[in-house]
């Protein structure tokens, strides 16, 4: 690592701090406003998003996002929350101009033949750099705060150009196929909603039989263990909490546990019964559940049936959501009782054929994604530290 020098990131890189908008600024329509809440778990979420009116004064011209431009969270947990910690650095990947709101950083190299942006952005992505950056972080016991002068002070160490771009190239390759993946498992998942909506909504026939959610299902409500069972170093079961831990099908695993209470079989849906109420997910494999969610499975097993049908629950679940308390939640007894058609069982299994083969399918990529994953952060801390090296094929002339 002769050639590699070190930096501080100020040097090469230069931090833009996102526009202090005010709550009259937005409107129901025009460009998006990225906040802290969109970036903060390292993954840009724009499910709940602002807008602010399309006339873009000149003063905002520097706060419009690009695709591909590198986010970072100023603002968010200390290194006890690793889930939305302060420091957490996402890429906008939209394809429409975005705004950038106050407490988000945007950075980009100074100059392109000596920090390369692609390798700027795995840079950043290391869990080394951005514990370092919560470890140091100022704020509350409830949300720290690093300052831009903290980012730009970070020591990195960078490699000749043609290597960084070497580094950029092996990592990015891996990401492109976990991005291709994750866009075939929403397809596929939209297929399988379509479907049942048509069955079980469009033509749903008058004569089913009307009921409860509980003569159908079997609902498992959650129960946390004692605390002190809980552990990251895989002794126990899997272990989920609530929806912190779900993604797009499966929730990713983090904690484990050795006194389970309450437990959830492999292809059971998970419901999160406290704020908020009704978000799902699929488990990967049989696990304890906490009491933030519940298991709900299929009297009969149609577990397809089961997801889509839960996931069609939307608005009853809102109403838990909103029913005046400051947190909202659904009991036990609330969920066996909503109300609910009952199709006929041969409808359900014409539905198992065709949608069981898409969760099968959804559920292999899933496992991919997560081995491509693992594969793609182990590069990435040999890659950064030099353990494993990119023969640089070109010949650097300096920096």
């Amino acid at each position: 690592m002769s050639e590699w020098k070190e930096c501080k990131l100020g040097d090469v890189a230069e931090l833009i701090n996102g526009f202090a908008f005010k709550s009259e600024d937005f409107s129901d329509r025009g460009i998006p406003v990225i906040k802290i809440k969109n970036v903060a778990t390292g993954k840009l979420v724009v499910d709940d998003i602002q807008f602010y009116p399309f006339e873009v004064s000149n003063k905002l011209k520097q706060f419009i996002l690009g695709k591909h431009d590198i986010l970072i969270a100023m603002t968010g947990s200390h290194i006890h929350q690793p889930s939305s910690m302060v420091g957490k650095v996402t890429r906008y990947d939209k394809p429409f101009p975005a705004l950038l709101n106050q407490r988000v950083g945007k950075i980009f190299s100074k100059n392109s033949q000596v920090l390369d942006e692609d390798f700027l952005y795995y840079l950043l992505k290391q869990d080394d750099v951005t514990f370092d950056l919560a470890l140091n972080a100022g704020g509350s016991a409830n949300q720290a705060n690093i300052s831009s002068e903290q980012i730009r002070n970070l020591p990195v160490y960078l490699p000749p150009i043609s290597e960084q771009r070497a580094i950029a190239s092996v990592l990015s390759s891996l990401d492109d196929k976990i991005d291709l993946l994750h866009r075939q498992n929403k397809i596929l998942e939209g297929m399988a909603e379509a479907l049942w909506r048509k069955m079980f909504v469009e033509e749903a026939a008058p004569g089913w039989k009307k009921g409860k959610l509980g003569d159908e299902m079997n609902i498992t409500m959650g129960q946390s263990p004692s605390g002190s069972s809980y552990n990251e170093n895989g002794n126990g079961i899997v272990f989920f909490q609530g929806r912190a831990e779900f993604d797009f099908r499966y929730p990713q695993t983090r904690l484990y546990c050795t006194e389970p209470k309450r437990y959830a079989k492999k292809f059971d849906t998970l419901v999160s019964v406290r704020a908020p109420v009704g978000d799902i997910n699929m488990a990967a494999e049989d696990c304890c559940i906490g009491r933030g969610l519940a298991s709900v499975r299929h009297k009969k097993e149609f577990i397809s049936y089961t997801f889509y049908k839960i996931r069609s629950l939307k608005h009853e679940f809102d109403t838990f959501e909103q029913q005046g308390t400051v947190f909202g939640s659904i009991g036990k007894d609330e969920f066996n009782g909503i109300d609910t058609a009952i199709p006929e069982e041969n409808f359900i299994h014409d539905f198992e054929k065709f949608a069981g083969p898409i969760d099968s399918k959804i559920f292999s990529n899933s496992i991919q994604i997560l081995s491509l994953s693992t594969m793609r952060d182990k590069l990435l801390l040999k890659l950064m530290n030099g353990e494993m090296r990119v023969k640089n094929t070109k010949k650097d002339k300096g920096w």
